[in-house]
């Protein structure tokens, strides 16, 4: 088949180090990228994941091992194209007695879904470094899963979607959160209520002290493409990543070369301070993400997220291996 033409379903990402694809400034040689819109979330059996019968998904990554291990034909490309540290998104409620991260065991903890990637992070993370048992938590959640969770010793509760995390637990209903957040009402709530702190006050000290020992920067999100289609084309996983990492580099000089059009303040000045710190945090590729990938596919067989941790060949199109 040739690749001439070839029209190949793009997500439509917010991302800065992801626009110039969508923008049309990285052509792939023989593609054509259709935008589409698609939830990154797994809330349900998706027949097109599961048949292969798209192109390319930005994909929460608490759900990829998962799919792949139920034999959905989706494959991975090393490209991270969403990270958030999970430090910051932990709220405890000040009548909990919560004032360090062992003291989560033995309480009510929500979180709208238990396998999003930030909640997989955050209990990997506490569990090895801080040493909280995860099987003394009473979880208190509103999706529920279309993956089964082996844990037997995971203690789940569902309630309604009345009232979201925030609320339940300024209420009182829980005495901890530890859930995505992507809604300013919602941190407005809690960061300014008398009765909610943050389990680390310190959080971006936490994170930079994370990053430094393991070179870990938490994914949320990463591309996958039809295992069906790299099947056809296995030319193709390569030409992507590449893609992917030009239109990076893009956005990077783009801010550098003050033309990136962000509405921050010394822009140019906070991302140079940043690679100062930090160097790429978005690093792409199986090699500069050796650590973090053994970690998150031991955090997944360790909470019962998949039954046995996988090879990098069973995850990643062969194109990109190498990476």
């Amino acid at each position: 088949m040739s690749t001439e033409n070839l029209e190949i379903e793009f997500p439509v990402m917010r991302y800065d180090i992801t626009m110039p694809l969508l923008e049309g400034r990285v052509p792939i040689d023989g593609v054509k990228l259709k935008s589409v819109k698609s939830s990154s979330m797994v809330n349900k059996e998706d027949p097109k994941m599961m048949t292969g019968d798209f192109g390319l998904m930005d994909l929460n990554i608490g759900y990829f091992l998962p799919a792949v291990e139920a034999g959905w034909e989706i494959i991975g490309l090393p490209v991270f194209s969403k990270r958030k540290p999970a430090y910051q998104l932990i709220f405890c409620h000040a009548d909990a007695g919560i004032r360090a991260p062992k003291d989560l065991e033995g309480k009510r903890i929500g979180s709208r879904t238990y396998r999003t990637a930030l909640t997989v992070w955050a209990r990997g993370l506490l569990r090895e470094r801080y040493g909280v048992d995860f099987s003394k938590v009473q979880w208190v959640l509103q999706a529920k899963e279309v993956f089964p969770v082996h844990d037997t010793n995971a203690k789940i509760e569902y309630v309604d979607e009345s009232e979201n995390m925030s609320q339940r637990l300024i209420a009182g209903e829980l005495d901890a959160i530890i859930t995505d957040i992507s809604d300013t009402k919602m941190f407005e709530n809690l960061e300014t209520h008398p009765q909610i702190k943050r389990l680390f006050a310190n959080y971006a000290e936490e994170d930079q002290k994370l990053y430094r020992e393991t070179g870990i920067y938490t994914p949320v999100h990463m591309i996958v493409v039809s295992r069906k289609l790299d099947r056809e084309r296995p030319d193709l996983a390569a030409k992507f990543y590449a893609a992917f990492e030009k239109a990076k580099q893009i956005a990077y000089d783009d801010i550098l070369s003050d033309r990136s059009g962000f509405s921050v303040v010394y822009l140019r000045e906070r991302m140079k301070e940043q690679l100062a710190a930090w160097s790429d945090p978005w690093k792409y590729g199986i090699k500069a993400n050796k650590t973090t990938l053994d970690a998150f596919i031991k955090y997944n067989v360790e909470q019962g997220m998949i039954r046995s941790a996988p090879s990098y060949v069973e995850i990643f199109a062969s194109g990109t291996l190498d990476t």
